[in-house]
């Protein structure tokens, strides 16, 4: 089998990042728009984030389309896809970003902050990969990456909600992954430890050298580094990885 060209691979592909206007997400815009894809991300509020990531994937002569929406609705869901086509007519990457990561202790969550955590992590994927996959379907091609969490494997004290949608993500991806496979789409899943985001830094209190110190490698992860193995995964480079979940935790999982 020939090495794929690297520099070609992603020209005139579409890919669909949710959660892009800030951390991870935005990483991977940035990551995917360099590569000379066109990629289309949704942000659920902050539109001026949003546009800031527009401003920096055009100011590295790249190109991105921002639109508004709530992965964790349904109906939104299918508006935003519909849309994607409407300008590209084809979706061959989808990333599987957007999340919440509420802080509560178990006695503390009610059936509204349950049912909210579960739609913004895991519902969202099921949403979107389930609108997405009869356009990879038709292509004969594509890949979704889904980014899930430690927390899912091995539980999360004060995140009991975000561990088990991240759990459930676990077991999506590779139950996608056997459905999509025939279709040449191939699902897989990254795992990242802490990284150094908005979202992380509202929790550190402190927390930050004893993060550093429970991970190998001594540090935080970049969103950069993990842009990098998702980018990886979407492409040919990895076409034998299918169902897998790479773990990008600077050694925190290790056995």
């Amino acid at each position: 089998m020939p090495e794929p060209s690297r520099e070609a691979e992603f020209l005139g592909k579409v890919a669909l990042v949710t959660g892009g206007g800030r951390g991870i997400g935005r990483a991977v815009v940035q990551a995917f728009a360099r590569e000379g894809c066109q990629v289309a991300f949704c942000y659920r509020e902050n539109a001026a984030a949003a546009q800031e990531v527009v401003e920096a994937v055009q100011a590295q002569g790249g190109s991105a389309l921002a639109l508004q929406a709530d992965v964790a609705d349904a109906d939104q869901v299918r508006r935003l896809v519909s849309t994607v086509l409407e300008q590209y007519d084809r979706i061959d990457v989808l990333v599987n970003n957007a999340g919440s990561f509420p802080q509560q202790a178990v006695l503390e969550i009610n059936d509204a902050d349950w049912d909210a955590v579960l739609r913004s992590n895991l519902y969202s994927v099921f949403y979107c990969s389930r609108e997405v996959l009869p356009v990879m379907m038709r292509l004969k091609q594509g890949a979704i990456i889904n980014l899930v969490s430690v927390a899912g494997k091995r539980g999360s004290a004060l995140h009991a909600h975000y561990a088990a949608a991240k759990g459930g993500v676990l077991a999506l991806t590779r139950s996608l992954a056997k459905e999509a496979i025939p279709y040449n789409i191939r699902v897989n899943a990254v795992c990242p430890g802490r990284v150094v985001t908005g979202m992380l830094q509202g929790e550190w209190d402190g927390s930050l050298e004893r993060w550093k110190k429970e991970a190998p490698i001594g540090r935080l992860a970049d969103a950069v580094e993990i842009a990098e193995v998702i980018l990886f995964l979407a492409s040919q480079r990895a076409s034998y990885i299918v169902g897998e979940t790479v773990d990008v935790d600077g050694g925190w999982w290790m056995d």
